[in-house]
């Protein structure tokens, strides 16, 4: 058991300063963050535009299909990769469909309102607790199970962090893919956690426990492929991308609270406690069930709008204080065993 953490603790601290840098330098570049005010769908149609957003100012229409924006098609994915983010302030013609007529309006570029400034350093925030929580408790307790929380909380915590612009289009690509490794790895931490979870599950012994990594590995293949090819987008493209990543992350999500709730129904009461199930289930109740609600609805309609939806991922923080919580009672209750 401390074999498996001392091998791999190295890794997670260095990890973790990594994606706190990461986090920081994107938090020093917030200050050149735009906002538009306008959501679309796969197809580019608008489905959502804020009051008093640039968007609104500019005449966008809800039902809106836009073409293109500041010259370039929107399915032109090498053009739209090869510029350069637009500056607070700078105004971009976007032309748009508007039942059947081509309308051309002018969009300016703000910088990021409040809500944004405040959900910015709040995912900040929200990422630093996962990534030092997972650290704390790896080493506090030093076994392959707080390794493998660690590992979950460290990727979990870049999610919540937006990193710095990159001009350069190699170094963003590389980044993107790193990333987006990340982000399909942080899914399957979680679902392996919970089945290694105390008391372990038969299926991590098996000789079929590596087809857990199958989705991750088959999402990353199709995002190299998509990164390196840069085909013209459509919104079949847009839709499959975006059931794909729907489907991986409900799924995993789903065997997290299936696996739990299977484990805390077979324990007795006092394993309930002494296990730190009970906390557990608290983490996953309030952290886990309302997101995949909301995100469920989204990913089936995403013209739907969920209400709270803005705010109601910070929930997300039950996970990592009920988890770590839950470890800690765990090994107290070996060691008084």
């Amino acid at each position: 058991m401390k074999d498996y953490s001392s091998k791999y603790n190295s890794v997670i601290l260095i990890a973790g300063i990594l994606f706190i840098i990461w986090g920081v330098l994107g938090l020093m570049d917030a200050k050149n963050y735009t906002y538009s005010g306008y959501n679309t769908d796969d197809n580019w149609k608008v489905i959502k535009i804020e009051e008093g957003s640039p968007a609104e100012i500019s005449g966008l229409q809800l039902g809106d299909v836009i073409k293109s924006t500041g010259g370039i098609s929107v399915s032109d994915t090498k053009a739209l990769n090869k510029r350069q983010r637009a500056e607070i302030g700078e105004t971009r013609e976007i032309v748009v469909d508007r039942n059947g007529e081509e309308v051309s309006l002018q969009l300016t570029y703000t910088k990021m309102i409040d809500k944004d400034r405040t959900n910015n350093i709040i995912g900040f925030v929200l990422g630093l607790l996962f990534i030092l929580l997972g650290i704390y408790a790896n080493n506090k307790h030093k076994t392959s199970l707080s390794s493998a929380f660690a590992v979950f909380a460290v990727c979990f915590g870049l999610l919540f962090m937006n990193g710095p612009y990159i001009t350069s289009i190699t170094l963003s690509t590389f980044v993107a893919v790193i990333s987006s490794a990340v982000f399909l790895f942080a899914f399957t931490a979680l679902a392996i956690y919970m089945l290694r979870y105390s008391p372990e599950s038969s299926f991590l012994s098996s000789k079929n426990s590596k087809l857990i990594y199958v989705p991750m590995l088959v999402l990353l293949l199709v995002i190299v492929v998509l990164e390196i090819v840069q085909p013209d987008r459509s919104g079949t493209l847009n839709m499959i991308t975006r059931l794909m990543f729907g489907i991986f992350i409900i799924g995993y999500f789903l065997i997290a609270l299936i696996t739990l709730i299977k484990k805390y129904s077979k324990a007795s009461s006092e394993d309930k406690t002494n296990n730190g199930l009970n906390l557990m289930l608290l983490g996953v109740i309030i952290g886990i069930v309302p997101i995949l609600i909301e995100f469920t609805i989204r990913t089936i309609s995403p013209e739907t709008e969920v209400p709270g939806s803005d705010y109601l991922w910070y929930t997300f923080a039950a996970m990592p204080i009920c988890f770590t919580l839950a470890l800690n009672k765990l090994y107290q209750n070996k060691k008084e065993a």
